[in-house]
């Protein structure tokens, strides 16, 4: 049960006045939908990290009352610190993948905070990470965690020792014990503790193993956030994945549904991207035609009102990253241009946190390092050199602070006779884009472009 707590008299702000209304709502009577409606579902607009920041913090007053009294957790935690977990919770989704949220995919909030309940390992190492989002996500605070959150990780952490060392087979490969290994990767990746984040997701793969693989957990919340965090890391440290990493594990088969799309399209809309796949390796055309033939639906969803499926998005994800960080070309090919190009894009698409860039990453050296070696060539069109350019920008580089990829930029967007922001976004789309999540930063990446330095 969320919780909306307001110690201010004045008119609440638009996001907060939207919270409150789908909060009055619940539990009433409404017009039951035709079916051929069902599928149809309006399109959210990517909300600002800012309006997170500024929901969250009104929420958390100075005293916490006896609201949550009734409720028995698994161990003790500060009421600040618990509302902060309950109020943060259904947010969440909108930071650590802004895709899902912007096609307006409501996650499952009262599941996530149910273990809570009966998992005191949970409940420490949560109220942990809960505490470190808040301060370094949200608030853009970089001085360390509170003396509370640091208790509670020392807590949970001995806990979780106490079980592994202990005699319950079941409760040490449980969901809920993956669930929190799981979020002290995460957590020590995004901290920049690279060591401790690969110890925890080896303990993490003996643990899957150990029920059975990956294959066990098919179809599942867990199997998402597992391969999510798997592949983020593999990719921002330029390693192997953990999992399906080796030729005898089977990789995600590509949607069927992407790839029939591809013979009921339009090839005349789409030159650039048919002159590029025709020079591809077969498995590297494949994957790039799946993740082409995705931003196409993501963009018809977008017009036509359509909410794409959440299993869609997530076997697409699986597909083509796994795949792409399988193949090896030869540093100065095309196909190694190609691979790393849509590696960062379906990182962007997929993994990346809203407004977060770690552009000194393993991954974001090796990616600038190659656009400087295929600027130098006249290998690619300029037309795909501005998209990896752009990509990078939403990626990795923050275009504001990056003189290189500045100049950069605007040299392509000579070369590719652009004019306008809707000439830019025209190049854009003739190789892969998706609006909904990008349109926004595009526009004010060509406004910038347009300034004088």
């Amino acid at each position: 049960m969320h919780f909306i707590v307001s110690s201010n008299v004045e008119k609440a702000d638009p996001v907060t006045r939207k919270l409150i209304r789908s909060h009055v709502m619940r539990g009433k009577k409404t017009k039951k939908p035709h079916q051929h409606t069902l599928a149809q579902k309006p399109l959210a607009c990517p909300i600002k990290l800012q309006d997170v920041v500024e929901t969250c913090a009104a929420a958390i007053p100075g005293r916490v009352g006896s609201d949550l009294s009734f409720v028995v957790f698994a161990d003790e935690v500060e009421p600040s610190l618990l509302l902060k977990m309950i109020k943060v919770s259904p947010t969440v989704m909108t930071v650590i993948f802004p895709l899902m949220a912007a096609i307006g995919f409501q996650p499952d909030a009262k599941g996530s905070l149910y273990p809570l309940v009966y998992d005191a390992v949970t409940l420490h190492i949560t109220a942990f990470a809960i505490d470190g989002f808040f301060t370094r996500v949200l608030r853009g605070q970089t001085n360390g965690l509170s003396p509370a959150a640091m208790m509670h990780q020392r807590k949970g952490l001995r806990l979780l020792r106490e079980r592994l060392l202990g005699n319950d087979e079941e409760k040490k490969i449980s969901d809920s014990t993956i669930g929190t290994v799981l979020k002290l990767a995460v957590t020590a990746h995004f901290d920049g503790e690279l060591e401790a984040s690969k110890q925890h997701m080896a303990g993490l793969r003996k643990m899957v193993d150990l029920r059975g693989g990956m294959k066990a957990f098919d179809g599942t919340k867990l199997a998402v956030e597992i391969m999510r965090c798997d592949l983020s890391i593999a990719i921002l440290d330029d390693t192997k994945t953990v999992f399906f990493s080796q030729p005898s594990e089977p990789i995600a088969e590509y949607p069927k549904k992407l790839l029939v799309y591809s013979r009921m399209r339009k090839t005349s809309d789409f030159v650039n991207d048919n002159d590029l796949i025709s020079r591809l390796s077969p498995d590297l055309a494949i994957g790039w035609q799946v993740m082409r033939n995705f931003c196409v639906l993501i963009n018809l969803g977008t017009q036509t009102h359509r909410l794409v499926e959440p299993e869609l998005i997530h076997q697409t994800m699986a597909s083509v990253i796994y795949h792409l960080l399988r193949m090896e070309f030869a540093i100065e090919s095309i196909d190694e241009t190609a691979r790393l190009g849509l590696v960062a894009f379906a990182y962007h698409v997929f993994l990346q946190w809203q407004d977060m860039k770690f552009g000194t990453s393993q991954f974001a050296t090796r990616y600038k390092e190659q656009l400087r070696y295929i600027m130098s060539t006249d290998k690619m069109s300029s037309e795909f050199i501005l998209w990896l350019l752009v990509t990078g920008s939403s990626t990795f580089f923050k275009a504001e602070d990056e003189v290189w990829l500045r100049k950069s930029l605007r040299d392509y967007v000579g070369k590719c006779n652009v004019r306008s922001w809707k000439d830019m976004e025209g190049k854009l789309k003739s190789i892969m884009w998706i609006g909904l999540l990008d349109e926004k930063h595009g526009k004010e990446l060509y406004s910038l472009l347009e300034g004088n330095e």
